[in-house]
């Protein structure tokens, strides 16, 4: 090997940590610049770091510019090209310029200007950059980055998107381990699949399980349901989600909104579950009906429709409608709403009640009322004056939300004061005791206007000072009026229900 040296600069290599392994000639020439030229095969080494170029000046501060075909070569699979390099030898930076490639193991950068720090092994780009995997297809691109070769963690921001065959991810402030194939997120972030949309503000996200966690008010939806929170964590090949606080779940081909503090959904089953202040909010056309329980469960039934049901203290507030119950379910299927643990019902000036009911609906408006067992409906004549229908079983025919027409059979007992009767004072005076195996009432407003009894009927009208308590109250009476919700946000409140029983 062939060296040739102009002139003694004075610079001896062992007051430099940047060692120069090899050069085919260097030459000094006072007249171009006061450096020294390196050319031909240039090797150059800062510890456990090895560069190659063509050509290179050596500076009498230690610095190094090299020129063509410049490689670093650090570790078993960091390697650094690009066209020139500048090594700052006091702050043990070598910056690339123009046509970089950064290599480790399967992972490419290419960009444009590039600054490497030799002694933290971290490299960083400034002009855009475009990073790309073969081992799992993946490619981010960046306005600026840093990489970390030690930890394998690539730091991104401004118009980063990083996409997949899979996916694509769009972010503000995104970092990436290597390792782990998991993205961190510090700013608006958008993630695209297939059958999911993501937008966060923080969380992460793992590339090859699709298992995430946001926070800062996050959003998916999948291909039938809408998750929004505070939190999620998501696990994007099961469908499986978990939400934390200001917690919502819509169905997308359903016009219905669950929400609540805490909530679970399972693409997989479709099911969707909401806990802690849980309410459910049914939109139809004109009005909306709201729901609260402990606990919110939506799934589909044996053919495949959305089923509702409400676990304890359920209570649901309508313009025209209200009610309280144990539990409760609502099918879409049949737009059937049914009530079980003694429900009680609120529709204008009645008081519905029995053991469990069937709610027949139509886009909000109620067809049919069901009662089996206990079935007892009362409505106020007058202060301190009940209308009172009993029986086994009930069904109630509305119109226009309005009752219209009750059929009781079985131990059919009415108490009704005629609406005649009653004075401008409202004082009644006079009350109709019947008791009939069937009964049809027909009813106007709180009025009842006629009574038909069938089979073996038997009844008597009072005057309403020698009528006993017996004739103005039936077994089982109870007026509730503390548990009826007067708007939407009384559904939150509860006190302990009256029943029949008490």
């Amino acid at each position: 090997m062939f060296f040739f040296l102009c002139k003694s600069t004075g610079w001896a290599q062992e007051k430099t940590q940047v060692k120069i392994l090899n050069a085919d000639r260097i030459l000094f020439d006072q007249n171009i610049t006061d450096a020294d030229r390196l050319i031909g095969n240039v090797q150059l080494q800062y510890k456990k770091a090895v560069m190659y170029c063509d050509s290179a000046w050596r500076f009498k501060s230690g610095d190094f510019e090299a020129y063509s075909n410049v490689r670093v070569v650090q570790g078993d699979s960091l390697k650094l090209f690009s066209d020139r390099l500048y090594l700052d030898n006091s702050q043990k930076m070598a910056l690339l310029r123009d046509n970089i490639r950064l290599t480790d193991k399967d992972r490419l950068l290419i960009t444009e200007i590039l600054d490497y720090d030799l002694e933290t092994k971290v490299a960083n780009y400034y002009n855009g950059g475009t990073i790309t995997s073969s081992e799992n297809d993946n490619r981010l691109t960046s306005e600026q980055g840093y990489y970390e070769s030690e930890s394998e963690f690539f730091s991104f921001r401004d118009k980063v998107v990083l996409t997949n065959p899979e996916y694509e991810v769009r972010s503000d402030t995104l970092r990436y381990n290597a390792r782990s194939e998991t993205a961190f997120f510090f700013g608006p972030t958008t993630i695209v699949s297939d059958n999911t949309h993501i937008d966060c503000t923080r969380g992460w996200y793992n590339t090859q399980s699709e298992v995430c966690q946001f926070t800062n008010h996050a959003r998916i939806l999948s291909s039938t349901t809408y998750l929004e929170g505070d939190s999620i964590y998501f696990e994007g090949k099961r469908g499986y989600g978990e939400v934390f606080r200001n917690v919502a779940i819509r169905d997308t081909t359903s016009n219905y909104l669950i929400t609540g503090e805490y909530g679970w959904h399972d693409d997989s089953r479709d099911e969707s579950l909401v806990t802690q202040r849980a309410e459910m909010v049914q939109f139809f056309d004109t009005d909306s009906l709201f729901l609260h329980a402990d606990t919110l469960l939506a799934s589909p039934d044996s053919s495949g429709d959305r089923r509702i049901r409400a676990f304890q203290r359920v209570k649901f507030y309508k313009n025209d409608l209200q009610g309280v119950a144990d539990s409760l379910s609502y099918a879409e299927a049949d737009s059937t709403l049914r009530l079980f643990g003694s429900p009680i019902l609120w529709s204008k000036e009645n008081q519905i009640s029995g053991d469990k009911m069937d709610i027949l609906m139509f886009n909000g408006r109620i067809q049919r009322l069901d009662i089996h067992r206990g079935a007892m409906i009362i409505s106020e004549a007058a202060p301190g004056f009940y209308n009172q229908i009993k029986g086994r079983d009930l069904t109630g025919y509305f119109t226009d939300n309005q009752l219209r027409k009750i059929h009781v059979r079985g131990n059919g007992q009415t108490v009704y004061y005629p609406a005649d009767d009653a004075s401008e004072n409202d004082q009644v005076m006079g009350v109709n005791r019947a008791d009939c195996s069937n009964v049809f009432i027909y009813i106007n407003g709180s009025q009842i206007e006629r009574i038909a009894l069938i089979e073996k009927p038997s009844g008597a009208l009072h005057p309403t000072f020698k009528a006993t308590q017996s004739d103005k109250i039936l077994d089982g009476f109870f007026w509730e009026t503390k548990n009826r919700p007067t708007n939407r946000f009384d559904i939150f409140t509860w006190s302990e229900r009256q029943t029949a029983a008490e």
